[in-house]
């Protein structure tokens, strides 16, 4: 479960921009959007949130830092060698900024425990990561490193200030030896097992699903309607459910053509003569999965095939998120969707955004963050204000603000006042003219 994500010195983000998804408490509500924060009393955390603003002013970049952070974490250890350098873009209209490190920082539920993870670092080293665990609601520094320029000419162990707390067992001295400077101390004690980190480990690399343009959502999808029947289902469910005219799916494996197999297996031999791995991928039995669409005639209770790629896009973008969209249902996940309108109509998009605001389907307190540009949503009767973030470009900077900073009465049109840009986050136009 996300509680707080902050981000500084990021891309378009200069200074510290902090989203929060606990439920504010003087925002009493449409209830069912929030759920009680585990190991709290009085705290709960929100289902959904949604970002809105003007295109370039920051929403993608919010998100791009959580991929960002993600990635840090799961890869880090793994695929970077020495002297790799860390895919980090600072704010680079200050000069000032573009000398500091980037900051991200993490707040978290993971099995009941509250946790605060955070990071500093450059494209070329790592000069903060800490880690504070919340047992019993109790804070207890884990661990910290600090990076100290004036060791630099010392061995690379030397260049750190080191902390680990009586909380945290296990090996640690050992685990540390592995830690480089453009590598982090949480993704080495996953890969060596280490008992209480691989669970946050875990949190980032399986908790966390982030859905860019860039994700293959609909490979997800296939694969996973191909290895469980229930949930081809279901997902089949939710296409009938959403008015298009799908009666049925069918998956049918086919042949890799010749020339995307010659391109693979160019692509493999470089990875074998770069980590020095076997092969284990026999190129010629290789497959692909295709989906075809049952549509029942209109005359008889006969059905026709169609091809997937013959539906249409709305269709396409459906059958994309489904899979995503189900499987953070079911497993009480979190879910972030960049441009979550894109090809679909709003009355499916707001019948997908029910689903996580329903206690009823959403049994796991799965969460969800999105960017949209469809004003449409903003009705108080689907959000409350705590739900509602606005980004806007301030001095060329991106500015992240909740609607709650603005108080608007419970009967005042969201979408209106959003429009009429007394909530700001709206492009200003004179006017378009070649």
């Amino acid at each position: 479960m996300l509680i707080e994500f902050s981000v500084e010195n990021y891309r378009s983000i200069q200074e510290q921009q902090t989203f929060s998804m606990v439920a504010s408490e003087n925002d009493t509500m449409l209830d069912s959007n929030t759920f009680p924060m585990p190991s709290s009393k009085n705290l709960r955390l929100l289902t959904s949130a949604v970002i809105y603003g003007p295109n370039a002013s920051g929403k993608s970049n919010l998100l791009r830092a959580m991929q960002t952070l993600r990635s840090l974490v799961v890869n880090s250890a793994s695929r970077m060698q020495i002297g790799d350098k860390f895919s980090i873009e600072p704010f680079r209209l200050n000069t000032e900024s573009e000398k500091k490190p980037t900051n991200f920082e993490v707040i978290f539920i993971h099995k009941e425990i509250r946790y605060e993870y955070g990071l500093s670092l450059n494209r070329e080293r790592v000069h903060e990561e800490w880690l504070t665990a919340y047992p019993n609601e109790k804070p207890q520094n884990w661990f910290s490193r600090r990076y100290i320029s004036e060791n630099l000419e010392r061995q690379p162990d030397e260049a750190y200030e080191w902390f680990f707390g009586k909380g945290l067992k296990g090996e640690k001295a050992r685990i540390k030896k592995f830690v480089r400077s453009n590598s982090l101390f949480l993704s080495h004690a996953a890969q060596n097992n280490h008992p209480q980190l691989t669970e946050i480990f875990e949190w980032f690399k399986e908790k966390i699903n982030i859905l860019t343009p860039n994700f293959r959502a609909r490979e997800f999808t296939l694969g996973i309607c191909d290895d469980d029947n229930t949930f081809r289902e279901q997902v089949v469910k939710l296409l009938n459910e959403a008015d298009i005219g799908i009666s049925n799916i069918k998956l049918e494996s086919k042949s890799v053509p010749e020339g995307f197999k010659s391109l693979i297996k160019q692509l493999i031999k470089q990875e074998i003569e770069k980590q020095e791995i076997e092969e284990f991928v026999d190129i010629d039995e290789l497959q692909t999965l295709d989906v075809i669409t049952l549509h029942k005639m209109n005359d008889s209770e006969n059905e026709i095939e169609f091809d997937m790629a013959d539906e249409s896009d709305g269709t396409q973008r459906l059958f994309e998120l489904a899979g995503p969209w189900l499987y953070v249902l079911q497993h009480g996940e979190v879910l972030i969707v960049d441009e979550l309108g894109r090809s679909l109509h709003p009355v499916l998009s707001k019948s997908l955004l029910k689903m996580f605001n329903d206690p009823k389907i959403n049994k796991n307190n799965a969460q969800l963050i999105f960017t949209i540009h469809d004003t449409t949503l903003l009705d108080a009767e689907m959000f409350r204000q705590d739900q509602v973030w606005f980004t806007e470009k301030d001095r060329s900077m991106t500015k992240l603000y909740s609607l709650l900073n603005f108080r608007p009465l419970q009967d005042e049109s969201l979408q209106k006042g959003y429009l009429l840009g007394r909530y700001g986050a709206i492009p200003f136009i004179s006017g378009l003219s070649i």
